[in-house]
């Protein structure tokens, strides 16, 4: 386990296709070629990788099939202050029902084009994950159980 000591370790709750919840700290790398900082956990579920690391409370690791994985939770993590990323975003409430029953209603950051900005679009999009803000922090839902999609606003 030594070799994950220089990654970003984050709090979640990763609740698996059949409703199995693991909870532990995912691995997030410290830096990333696409902005300044740590990688985020939605950038993390949507490397090409087929699995991730999830240390649990008592000291062992689990490694994760992301295909398998239904959504990761985790507390809010400070936001981009990237003022021109601010004022191309787009807020897009959803309600968001998941294969099994679970659902989650919360905030949807697009910052796609103008001419492509409707919900629909933001579901349509090719990554696996996407993150919802929610009143108890982020989840980061897979597409690939996602029932049906309800946008509020």
């Amino acid at each position: 386990m030594a070799d994950w000591a220089s990654t970003t370790r984050l709090p979640v709750r990763v609740t698996l296709a059949e409703g199995l919840v693991i909870q532990g700290e995912a691995h997030l790398q410290p830096r990333v070629a696409l902005h300044d900082g740590p990688e985020t956990p939605v950038e993390m579920l949507n490397r090409g990788d087929a699995f991730f690391v999830v240390s649990l409370p008592h000291g062992e690791t689990v490694f994760v099939a992301k295909d398998q994985v239904a959504a990761v939770g985790y507390a809010e993590v400070k936001a981009d202050d990237d003022p021109e990323r601010k004022s191309a975003a787009r807020l897009i409430q959803l309600e968001v029902m998941m294969v099994g029953g679970v659902e989650h209603r919360g905030v949807a950051v697009s910052e796609l084009p103008p001419t492509r900005a409707r919900a629909l679009d933001f579901l349509n999009e090719p990554e696996r994950f996407f993150p919802l803000r929610t009143a108890d922090g982020t989840v980061c839902l897979n597409r690939r159980f996602v029932r049906a999609v309800r946008p509020l606003s």
